[in-house]
């Protein structure tokens, strides 16, 4: 399959889990074919919608201009195609530079990688988001988000209080500057939009569904005060499924497994049907 991060194909049924992963410096940050594009838009988004975008909570600078230096020294260490002139950032490859100077830190590293940055900062034992460049949300609301603690960020989501509430905390506390970690979410959507911070009413064509991946990262800060949470957002086309009847059937299988709940968060209640007999076997 063509996917960068395809479906589940082992048939398991849907679980709510952190899935927390060790992550490898090297691949903190990631390219791909659709880097080039997604950067064109993303500049195109900060400049008509700052403000959707972009929040922070004043005071942190601190956690803020660590975590650039960081980003920076990897792309100069593990990404050859860009170079470093004092504050400024080089994709020589597609001609795109950034002066770290020249705006806020986040919002010009967002303009030269493809990941969206959410700094988090611990605090009477809350892990609080204070400073965030969301570019390519997937049905959220900064603006909603921005100052707000985990628990009541997941809020929305179907059985977050009884899976995963009672670990968030302790597992963000347990992640070392030196041991970073990543983890995939996944959501199909009407249409290849990547910046939807709030939901759209789009006429469902099933064999014209996105496949919408998450790959997110958690990096600690050489203190513990603050967490670099990363996104990098992918929109594929779900039928490159089709491709592997076998694997399509095994996603079925998990699909099929989504409860009512989950299936209303993920705005599938009624196409999930549909879905389930285009992904069957022949």
């Amino acid at each position: 399959m063509r996917f960068v991060y395809p479906p589940p194909a082992d048939g398991k049924p849907f679980r709510l889990s952190m899935g927390l992963r060790e992550l490898n410096e090297a691949n903190w940050l990631e390219g791909g074919l659709d880097l080039e594009d997604q950067l064109t838009e993303r500049k195109r988004i900060i400049l008509e919608s700052r403000d959707q975008v972009f929040q922070k909570i004043d005071g942190h600078d601190e956690g803020v201009n660590y975590f650039a230096k960081k980003l920076t020294e990897n792309l100069a260490e593990h990404h050859p195609a860009y170079s470093l002139s004092g504050s400024t950032i080089q994709n020589n490859e597609l001609g795109i530079e950034v002066d770290l100077t020249a705006d806020h830190a986040f919002v010009q590293l967002s303009q030269v990688i493809a990941e969206d940055l959410c700094l988090l900062h611990y605090e009477d034992n809350v892990w609080r988001l204070v400073v965030a460049v969301v570019i390519f949300p997937s049905r959220w609301n900064l603006l909603e988000k921005i100052g707000k603690g985990m628990d009541q960020i997941h809020t929305p989501v179907p059985g977050y209080k009884t899976q995963l509430q009672p670990f968030i905390t302790d597992s963000f506390n347990k992640i070392k500057a030196e041991r970073p970690v990543w983890r995939k979410n996944w959501s199909l959507h009407e249409s290849e939009l990547l910046h939807e911070p709030f939901f759209k009413e789009i006429p469902p064509v099933i064999d014209k569904f996105w496949w919408r991946t998450e790959r997110q990262t958690l990096t600690a800060s050489a203190d513990s005060k603050y967490l670099l949470f990363t996104i990098r957002n992918r929109s594929e086309p779900f039928s490159w499924l089709k491709e592997d009847p076998q694997a399509a059937a095994n996603f079925a299988a998990t699909l099929a497994t989504l409860t009512p709940e989950m299936l209303e968060y993920k705005h599938l209640v009624d196409t999930r049907d549909q879905l389930l007999d285009y992904l069957k076997l022949p």
